[in-house]
């Protein structure tokens, strides 16, 4: 079964979507399948672009003559159903279900590979067309069409030369158009994928979304490829809320298992060593938290700015490089993406409700937005965040918070003619006793008080920070440093066969080569020590380098 099956069914019983490339209630897989190929070319229609073709009536007819009929004209654009919830979102996603087996199953695999190209063949063309002010060169897909048709009419068994003929013929078709629309894509800017997957109107479905994602997912890796992908899967498990904020549709476990399924669909393979980066995603992970935490955390716009924070996540994400695609690296990643775009927009309120429109441009006007956008994985312009932020939003802004701040404890007294603070339930006697009680301590005597438990707690802190002597939890082994693990390193631990040591500033001034040159010591030394792989923190608390038996690297800031 297609592994987008139920949704169509879903979305078609709630009369929120007309027949699409799948018929899920087709008695006769062939028939079936020849339905969605005809679906597929009338969903490609370009009038604008396209020239009739009498290739076309070599096959047409005959698909037509196989298809299921139909109540209405099938369409692929559908209501953007990852804006409105994760409940509809989540039908979108794969499920795990029993494959079928034989000739329907890998007839319904080659039209959602014809029906995902052709999605992504639109994408392309839109991009060109409405940002790039270009004619779209649109891929010549009759021979596509034709190796499709020519696979789905086959009637002996996949054994048989026949079957095995018309399937080569098949993927070398759907390798070409691929090919070809990587080259289109090479060409067009990170930026106007964006602008259009965001302002299409009608909005893009999510099966359009997912089949850009598996594109980009599977293309060979580039930094534009890596940059749009992250885009793509953020808008994917994200949807709007108010001034231009977004929340994460999932949380994390259900995020990474649905990561996991599309990976499985997509037949994705790793592009990055799982065994030997497994501590290493970890640390990336953690890494994607702590900027997350620094923009949240950051008392104004202008302390993310001369912080270069937005350049430095730039810097985090290329360096990462193909460990990106590691489906624990992406769901930290969208996480961040999410909250560093809405700590952004938060920052701007704040600003704005100190000053117009006007003067913020005027003060921001020459800083490059585009970082912005690339930190938080979708487009952040402030002139469109400062159109939404008018006077009577950001007055509705500070009214809400100023009742927040309040504590609605005041009633009328009519009898007095007065307002005066009472309880709004009526407290037990042992309550009223106990904080009869306290009122009646010398105040004196419960600042003192007070002041004790502050530097008692003060001498406890300073004491578990100051000690020699660090306890180490279950299956951690505290290493102590000599020789060579002491010329560098501040602390190490040793876990599963790791080693962690954290830096001293000392590392900073080593040249690459150096480092390099560190490393390999440390990792010898852990024939002596008992550990198998070497992983480097700096003082900042970010991954630095780390070695294995085959790998040695390390991250220049």
């Amino acid at each position: 079964m297609n592994v987008f099956e139920d949704l169509i069914v879903e979305l078609k019983e709630e009369n929120l979507l007309e027949d699409t490339v799948i018929d899920a209630e087709a008695n006769n897989a062939a028939a079936d399948s020849q339905a969605a190929v005809d679906a597929v070319d009338e969903a490609s229609t370009q009038p604008e672009f396209d020239a009739p073709d009498d290739r076309m009536t070599e096959i047409e007819p005959e698909l037509a003559d196989n298809a299921d009929s139909t109540d209405g004209e099938p369409k692929v654009e559908i209501v953007d159903i990852a804006d409105e919830g994760a409940s509809q979102v989540e039908m979108a996603l794969p499920k795990v279900k029993k494959a079928r087996a034989g000739k329907e199953y890998f007839n319904k695999r080659a039209v959602d590979e014809m029906s995902g190209l052709q999605m992504v063949e639109h994408i392309l063309t839109g991009v060109e067309r409405e940002y790039m002010k270009v004619v779209p060169k649109a891929f010549d897909d009759f021979n596509a069409k034709k190796a499709l048709h020519n696979f789905l009419n086959v009637t002996e068994n996949s054994n048989t030369e026949q079957h095995k003929t018309s399937e080569f013929a098949l993927m070398q078709e759907t390798e070409a158009w691929g090919l070809a629309l990587l080259e289109r894509d090479r060409h067009i800017a990170v930026a106007n994928i964006r602008r259009y997957c965001e302002n299409s109107r009608p909005a893009l479905s999510s099966q359009a979304m997912l089949a850009l994602a598996k594109f980009y997912r599977n293309a060979p890796y580039s930094e534009p490829v890596r940059s749009k992908f992250d885009f793509v899967i953020t808008r994917l498990f994200s949807r709007p809320v108010s001034q231009d904020k977004r929340i994460c549709l999932f949380d994390r476990e259900q995020m990474l298992g649905h990561i996991n399924m599309l990976y499985s669909e997509w037949s994705s393979i790793p592009i990055y060593d799982v065994d030997n980066d497994e501590s290493n995603v970890m640390l990336t992970g953690l890494s994607f938290e702590d900027l997350a935490i620094e923009a949240e955390n950051a008392a104004s716009f202008d302390q993310l700015i001369e912080s270069d924070f937005f350049g430095r996540m730039r810097l985090f994400k290329e360096s990462i490089s193909e460990l990106f695609y590691a489906p624990t690296v992406i769901v930290a990643a969208i996480e961040s993406n999410i909250r560093i775009g809405n700590a952004y927009v938060n920052l701007i309120v704040r600003e704005r409700q100190k000053m117009d429109a006007a003067s913020i441009q005027s003060k921001y006007g020459e800083f490059d937005g585009q970082s912005v956008s690339d930190a938080a994985g979708r487009t952040l312009d402030l002139v469109e965040l400062l159109s939404v932020l008018t006077d009577e939003v950001i007055q509705k802004e500070e009214s809400a918070a100023d009742i927040e701040d309040e504590i609605e404890t005041e009633t009328i007294d009519l009898d007095a003619g007065k307002t005066e603070l009472v309880a709004t339930k009526e407290r037990p006697p042992f309550v009223e006793n106990l904080i009869q009680s306290v009122k009646s301590i010398n105040r004196w005597i419960l600042v003192a008080g007070f002041i004790g438990i502050l530097i008692s707690g003060g001498l406890y802190v300073w004491s578990m920070n100051m000690t020699d002597e660090k306890v180490s939890t279950v299956g951690v082994t505290v290493v102590e440093l000599s020789g060579v693990l002491a010329e560098h390193i501040k602390s190490g631990k040793i876990s599963n066969e790791t080693f962690y040591g954290l830096l001293l500033p000392s590392w900073d001034n080593l040249t690459k080569k150096e480092r390099e040159e560190y490393l390999q010591k440390v990792y010898q030394f852990g024939a002596e020590k008992g550990y198998k792989q070497v992983n480097f923190t700096s003082k900042e608390g970010k991954s630095a380098g780390y070695a294995t038996a085959t790998k040695i690297e390390v991250f220049m800031p």
